[in-house]
């Protein structure tokens, strides 16, 4: 037709592409669909409104519930806007809740069939469908379809061809035929219809599957492991570009991993693993995914026993003293720092005899920055000590970078803070050697804490800005939010209270998405000393008061009292200057105080004695040391307002 009337031009529509010279490709995806859990103005999309109306015909009288939106947008997210898809999903709503439909949908591809007699027998299933495409595949094309089936959220042209072993002329066949789909990201993805389809056929056969899964996870991980070096230097940005989108295969190589007890690959990685997981602020999977592994290694080393081949058993007890100390630190920065002790003193001890000082100072140095967190200062300070001794053995620049800017943080908690100063220095030029933005802009907010403390104003406001700016670039949300809470003090130190109670209330924010109740507990108590002294004593103490108890259940001791100091001068204010004093000598009196804490409980001990008279001030100081710290806590916790 062309070659006779080369004017004429066809609309055709077509699984494939014709690979016709005169021919123009349009793709055509699936219809628009709600993004992420919305479910509100779900009828502006056209895959819930196709959803809607195939429902009312399958069942006249059909009514969209509240409850159900939800189910309804995922579906059409399952089905990726696939008209039959949604058509035959539709259809079940004789039968079945949206909700189970949709959880039908994602398990079960026969699912998705009807007995219409008036629709073609290719349309009448999924399955269907892609049996009709699976056959006018080649072998070699199948071959490469079913192993790409184990992708999770899409890969890239290296990893089809490690794992699937895919050739760029299969990978753009595949792609011309509707099967594949290149993203604008120069990445490859699978309709999930047509991963279910496919991961039933690499099910057939077992050994096939089972190679094809260990490639997969042999490749990510060690991509994660290789990336090593990247994150902790200044290519940082670019090692979380890479693996961001990897995150679902990382996670996919992990679970086969230890499924599989590939404990090698395991060890390799999870240092890797844990740091990717601190950065993007995931400690609710970062702490179940090495949980995982460490019961799988636990599990062995009760299977090999006490008799079992020492060589064998120290493996797994390094495998699992590693495990166990990073499992730890994700536990502690979801509050729950009883339970992360526990995890630090086995890993410390399965590691010590093992002679693993690389991983030992690690586990030494982070069981420290939980002795900082509830007050033990000079406890942190001697685990600190004995990391560092270690990580100069080894030469091992990042542990050396971090463990020294940790010790500076606790020197400055005991008010020591020149020197205190001086080590937080001595980091910050290791951290700009590495590169590492996450150790820059975390070194930089306590070395700013510092310098302001010694009067170093415009060396505090460099580093502040520096350090947000590195954390806005690699989207580190802590970071972000822990420079937003020290630019929020600067500020209310140059008298500037409207601009920092703005920067503490977005930092607030980042705190509550993440989960991190050791950062949010203390910029709660920041907010309420603004919040106070701007007038409002109401506001101010229930932001006290929310602090205290969020700190006090995390065991965050240091916070815990600062958040006293801030009820103590809420009491003061309204008049009840004995009960205010019994909370200041409580606070000047308890090991966890920070130097600052007990300057402001100083201050304001001193201001309410001069109102009392001898004898009053005797009696308060009985009273005090006839009521615990604990039994403070535990009455405030009781009944949050007994003080008031």
């Amino acid at each position: 037709m062309l070659h006779h009337a080369p004017a004429i031009k066809l609309l055709v529509t077509s699984r494939e592409r014709l690979n016709l010279q005169g021919e123009w490709v349009f793709e055509i995806q699936g219809l628009p669909v709600p993004p992420g859990d919305q479910t509100e103005d779900l009828e502006k999309y056209s895959a819930a409104r196709l959803f809607l109306q195939s429902a009312q015909r399958a069942q006249v009288g059909f009514v969209l519930s509240a409850e159900e939106r939800p189910a309804v947008a995922r579906i059409c997210r399952i089905m990726e806007g696939m008209p039959l898809g949604i058509e035959l999903a539709a259809a079940w709503v004789r039968s079945l809740s949206c909700y189970e439909i949709a959880q039908e949908t994602e398990r079960n591809l026969d699912f998705l069939t009807v007995s219409m007699r008036d629709v073609p027998a290719r349309h009448r299933s999924m399955r269907a469908v892609f049996d009709h495409s699976w056959r006018l595949l080649s072998a070699q094309e199948q071959q490469v379809l079913r192993r790409m089936s184990v992708f999770r959220g899409g890969f890239r042209r290296e990893a089809a061809e490690a794992v699937a072993g895919a050739t760029l002329p299969l990978l753009s066949a595949l792609v011309d035929k509707s099967l594949l789909h290149r993203t604008a990201a120069e990445r490859y993805d699978l309709h999930e219809l047509i991963r279910q389809y496919t991961a039933d056929q690499l099910n057939h056969d077992p050994h096939e599957e089972q190679a094809t899964h260990h490639r997969h996870s042999h490749y990510y991980l060690t991509l994660l492991q290789e990336r090593e070096p990247a994150l902790q230097s200044s290519r940082q940005k670019e090692a979380l570009a890479e693996l961001i989108p990897e995150i679902d295969n990382i996670r996919l190589a992990w679970e086969w991993a230890v499924k599989h007890e590939q404990f090698d690959l395991m060890r390799g990685v999870t240092w890797s693993l844990w740091y990717f997981y601190e950065l993007r602020n995931y400690f609710q999977e970062c702490e179940l995914v090495l949980r995982r592994g460490a019961e799988m290694v636990r599990a062995r080393l009760a299977e090999l026993g006490p008799g079992g081949p020492a060589p064998q058993r120290a493996r797994l007890e390094g495998a699992l003293g590693e495990l166990l100390a990073h499992e730890a630190f994700p536990t502690f920065r979801q509050g729950r720092t009883g339970e992360a002790v526990a995890l630090f003193e086995t890993s410390i001890a399965l590691l010590r005899p093992l002679h693993e000082p690389a991983m030992l100072a690690h586990a030494l140095a982070h069981r420290a920055v939980v002795c900082w967190i509830m007050g033990q200062f000079e406890e942190a300070a001697q685990y600190l000590q004995e990391s560092l001794t270690l990580s100069r053995a080894v030469e091992h620049p990042w542990q050396l970078a971090l463990f020294t800017a940790f010790l500076g943080v606790v020197r400055h908690e005991q008010g020591l803070y020149s020197e205190a100063y001086q080590l937080l220095k001595d980091a910050m030029v290791r951290c700009r050697t590495l590169g590492d933005p996450r150790l820059i802009s975390f070194t930089g907010s306590f070395l700013s804490r510092t310098a302001q403390a010694l009067g170093r104003t415009v060396e505090t406001q460099r580093l502040l800005h520096e350090g947000l700016q590195l954390a806005k670039e690699t989207g580190d949300r802590f970071g972000i939010g822990l420079m937003l809470e020290r630019l929020a003090l600067a500020a209310q130190s140059s008298g500037n209270e409207l601009e920092a109670r703005h920067l503490l209330a977005e930092s607030i924010e980042l705190y509550r998405e993440i989960g991190d109740p050791w950062s949010l507990s203390r910029t709660l108590t920041l907010m309420g000393h603004i919040i106070l002294k701007a007038g409002d004593d109401v506001e101010a103490e229930q932001g006290f008061l929310t602090a205290f108890k969020i700190a006090a259940e995390a065991k965050v001791y240091p916070n815990a009292l600062d958040a006293l100091a801030g009820l103590a001068v809420v009491k003061a204010q309204r008049g009840a200057v004995e009960p205010a004093l019994i909370l200041a000598t409580h606070i000047l009196q308890h090991p966890a105080s920070t130097q600052e804490a007990k300057d402001r409980a100083g201050r304001l001990g001193a201001e309410l004695e001069a109102q009392l008279s001898p004898q009053q001030v005797e009696t308060v100081q009985v009273q005090a040391q006839a009521k615990s710290f604990e039994a403070v806590v535990q009455e405030l916790l009781l009944n949050v307002r007994s003080f008031l």
